[in-house]
This record gives C-alpha cells, sequence and structure tokens, in this order.
C-alpha cells in the first residue's frame, strides 16, 4: 500500500491584486512550484491569497524565499 500525505497551506500575501496579469501570476507559481515538496499553487488575486499543496514535508523558509523572489510579501498564513 502506498500512503501519501498532502498539505494545503494558504498564505496571504501582498503585490498580488485583481490586477495582476497572468505573466506575473506564472511567474509567482514558477517560483514556488521549484521548492521541494510543492506539487501544486493556487492563487487567488482578488483576495490575495496564495495556496501551496505539498506531498510531504517542506521548508517553510524555501517557500516564503520563494514568494519573496516573485515580488510578494508573505502577511498572514
Amino acid at each position: 500500500m502506498i500512503t501519501v500525505a498532502y498539505s494545503l497551506v494558504t498564505y496571504i500575501v501582498t503585490g498580488l491584486s485583481p490586477d495582476s496579469c497572468g505573466h506575473c501570476l506564472a511567474g509567482i507559481k514558477g517560483e514556488l512550484i521549484q521548492v521541494p515538496g510543492v506539487v501544486g499553487v493556487d492563487m487567488n488575486p482578488r483576495e490575495a491569497k496564495i495556496s501551496i499543496l505539498t506531498d510531504g514535508p517542506v521548508d517553510e523558509q524555501l517557500v516564503r524565499a520563494a514568494i519573496d523572489a516573485a515580488g510578494c510579501d508573505v502577511v498572514g498564513s
């Protein structure tokens, strides 16, 4: 039997708004999907939220660094 534990974490960020273009959203997703353990990224620009789906333990600092590299700042989770 194979067991995989998934986790979904949502971050509230600055730098993400309803006016964010598709290119910017793709850039954010591109940064986050490179973090080891991240298997999915969903963004809600209207609510300034980024949700990260992981398939195991993920280094929180790497996630925050990727969000920062994409031009956003985490203000809550």
